[in-house]
């Protein structure tokens, strides 16, 4: 089969997908034809070598995720393409992917959040950061928000796992209220609804203005501050937690609940070995012989204090 066949094909498997997506899939695979113009590999070797090529434009290997990203790519055009035709060879069963070692998740601090909304912000800014705080949606979900999509204490969010109902805190509703306009989308640009990068690039020029920079600058960081927080508070409910955020799959979620740092920190004050220092110098300060001795000085000192008023 020729590759540019092969691609063909599993594009149009993957209709009806986020244009976002699509695009990912089309540039992945535009690479990978780049490599192989005629035939498609039907062994693991030269795909393996050809991940194992991928260098960025300034020649320096790309980061695991980007391989790994373009590896899942591969592997779905390849099971697609077998379910269609069952005599082509799948080498991707033998290609290695790349490693992919744990990463902390970027969260806001809240000395960040206080800088985030003590700026001088406009009135759709302090909503849609209210908004992204209090329920943690994605950009694409914020950009195709309605104002049917509002209503008191929930909003209905339309991301790529499809509809679903949130709750919203009461802030949060005034907080979108006190923009309402005649258009059908909640968020507006000069020039219609906000998109996609229309968000984020008003997040990240407030995470600027707030003195916050690097990676953390986007909506999603927003969403890791939620479900992070969430996550840590006592009694959540995990289930809940997947409903609000939109995983299709728990394990998702469960990254928000292992190793979640707030939670992790108030276990640790309870546990850490260093009371054991405390409780030493506790009981070297206040240790029974120390007292007696205290008490019989003073015992000494009031008994030669009445001897000379006997005397």
């Amino acid at each position: 089969m020729f590759t540019e066949q092969a691609i063909g094909e599993f594009l149009t498997s993957r209709g009806g997908l986020r244009p976002k997506t699509t695009a990912e899939y089309r540039k992945h695979l535009e690479l990978f034809q780049k490599s192989f113009p005629d035939e498609l590999p039907e062994k693991p070797q030269p795909v393996q070598v050809w991940l194992n090529a991928q260098v960025g434009k300034n020649g320096q290997a790309l980061a695991p995720e980007t391989v790994h990203a373009r590896f899942r790519t591969l592997r779905a055009m390849y099971r697609q393409l077998q379910e269609w035709h069952p005599e082509l060879i799948n080498p991707m069963p033998l290609v290695r992917a790349p490693r992919l070692m744990p990463k902390a998740m970027r969260t806001f601090a809240d000395e960040d959040l206080y800088n985030l909304f003590c700026q001088p912000l406009q009135p759709q800014e302090r909503a849609l950061l209210t908004l992204l705080l209090d329920v943690g949606p994605r950009a694409d979900e914020c950009a195709s928000l309605t104002w049917d999509d509002v209503m008191p204490g929930f909003v209905v969010l339309r991301g790529k796992t499809g509809e679903r109902t949130v709750p919203i805190s009461e802030t949060t509703y005034r907080q979108l209220q006190a923009i309402r306009n005649d258009s059908t989308h909640v968020f507006i640009g000069k020039r219609g609804p906000l998109t996609y990068e229309g968000i984020y690039k008003m997040v990240r020029r407030l995470c600027r203005q707030a003195g916050i920079t690097g990676r953390r600058t986007s909506p999603h960081t927003f969403r890791h501050t939620f479900g992070t927080n969430y996550a840590a508070s006592e009694g959540s409910d995990p289930k809940v937690l997947q409903d609000i955020m939109g995983h299709r799959d728990f394990k998702t979620t469960l990254r928000y609940i292992q190793n979640n740092p707030r939670r992790m920190a108030r276990n640790h004050s309870r546990c850490t070995p260093l009371k054991i220092l405390a409780s030493a110098a506790q009981g070297f300060l206040f240790n029974d012989n120390q007292v007696m001795k205290e008490a019989e000085a003073i015992l000494a000192q009031k008994g030669g204090e009445h001897q000379g008023k006997d005397d």
